[in-house]
């Protein structure tokens, strides 16, 4: 039994030996989704934080009157390596009696990610930053966007009704305020909330542009053929007469039934210079129109709600008026100060109140959810201000709106990390 134990214990080193050699060629081929399940939410953490503290770090840069700095990261490349290596040498030996049980293994695992990173300027930041946004934009409402952040933050003027403009210019000379745009988008919220209206996407036909009347017999196939392809329509007009009337995608404001005599939908009317009693109203932007033709409101309200929309760049120096500069930066005029009616410094964060703010403190705040580092000071979003977090989400997807329509190609710089 003794001899027997002798010979079973080399064979048993031999087994092991050769479990690990299979273990380590095996190895790489099970990297793979590994790597994958334990990096990907990792990068799209990561990705998703840094967007965050870039988007907020510019914002505070313009509240101080600084150029903001866009960087992007077009690509993640992660290379994953792992080898393995390993030899056995068993037997008896040569110059001693006995067994001879030798054995060697080598596993390397290598993780090689490259980020590449593309500054925007010259036209790419033109584009995106200082072209007025769509009308249509609003569309995007109806995929879960908050309504009054959105006509808040991205609109200048409804129907001449100002949404304190003098917010949007980077050093402002004079105070301005917003009571009664609120007033009338916070009416109009409430009524989207509660399933009064809901905002379409449709064809319109332009009557006020109209062609002069057509008769019929001066009509052919080709005539009607050739109007659809251009996005014409002819519309008969009576006694025999057509007038050729231009059909656009445009945007509509309906009210559902019952709700188009309600108190709020009234008092809106009136705040927003509307005609009252309408199922609904056409919403063009004010650069779709020729500036010196365009139909304005009249006195008894019109039937088009006419947006001046804002700018990317507009819209973050509109938040930017929401950041809580710290006292020894306005006593030192370090950022750009308004004087208010009594002579004191005027206070911005008021045309944002409940929808965007940004605290600042002197140390690092330990309940933040995006918190950057400008000028010695810590500039943060705390993690149970759900409003300020969902209007950077917001401000977020029109950029990404913005930037997927034209991207053009830029520098990158591509860097190599780790080894």
């Amino acid at each position: 039994m003794a001899v027997r134990r002798r010979i079973d214990r080399p064979r048993a080193r031999v087994l092991l030996m050769t479990i690990v050699a299979s273990a380590l060629a095996a190895g790489p081929g099970c990297l793979g989704p590994s790597a994958l399940r334990s990096t990907r939410m990792k990068y799209n953490e990561a990705i998703r934080t840094t967007n965050d503290e870039q988007l907020l770090m510019n914002i505070v840069r313009l509240r101080y009157a600084d150029s903001p700095v866009f960087i992007d990261l077009p690509s993640i490349t992660s290379q994953f390596e792992m080898a393995g290596r390993a030899q056995f040498l068993g037997g008896r030996g040569n110059q001693f009696p006995g067994y001879a049980n030798l054995g060697t293994g080598e596993l390397t695992a290598r993780d090689s990610p490259t980020l590449s990173y593309r500054p925007r300027e010259g036209k790419d930041v033109a584009r995106i930053l200082l072209t007025p946004l769509s009308a249509e934009l609003f569309s995007v409402v109806n995929a879960g966007a908050n309504f009054e952040q959105l006509m808040l933050t991205t609109i200048d003027d409804i129907n001449d009704v100002p949404n304190a403009p003098q917010a949007a210019v980077m050093v402002p000379k004079v105070p301005d305020n917003n009571d009664e745009y609120l007033r009338g988008i916070r009416l109009l919220a409430d009524l989207f909330d509660r399933g009064g209206i809901e905002l379409k996407v449709g064809s319109q036909e332009d009557d006020a542009n109209a062609s002069d009347p057509i008769t019929s017999e001066t009509l052919g196939g080709d005539d009607l053929l050739n109007a659809a392809k251009e996005g014409y329509v002819f519309r008969h007009k009576g006694q025999g007469q057509y007038a050729l009337l231009k059909r656009d995608k445009g945007l509509v404001l309906k009210f559902r039934p019952g709700f188009a005599g309600a108190p709020e939908a009234r008092e809106f009317e009136r705040l927003l210079r509307l005609r009252p009693g309408l199922d609904g109203y056409r919403i063009k932007s004010d650069l779709t129109e020729n500036a010196l033709e365009a139909p304005k409101p009249l006195d008894e309200g019109g039937d088009t709600i006419y947006l001046h929309m804002r700018s990317i760049l507009q819209i973050m120096i509109f938040l930017s008026k929401g950041v809580c500069v710290p006292q020894e930066h306005v006593v030192r005029n370090v950022v750009p100060n308004t004087p208010g009616p009594d002579g004191r410094p005027y206070d911005w964060t008021q045309v944002v109140a409940g929808n965007f703010f940004v605290h600042s403190s002197k140390h690092r705040p330990r309940e933040a959810e995006i918190a950057v580092h400008y000028r010695d000071y810590w500039f943060f979003v705390p993690k149970n201000d759900v409003n300020s977090r969902s209007i950077l989400a917001i401000l977020e997807i029109l950029v990404s709106l913005e930037d997927s329509e034209a991207r053009t190609t830029g520098p990158l710089l591509t860097i190599p990390v780790g080894g």
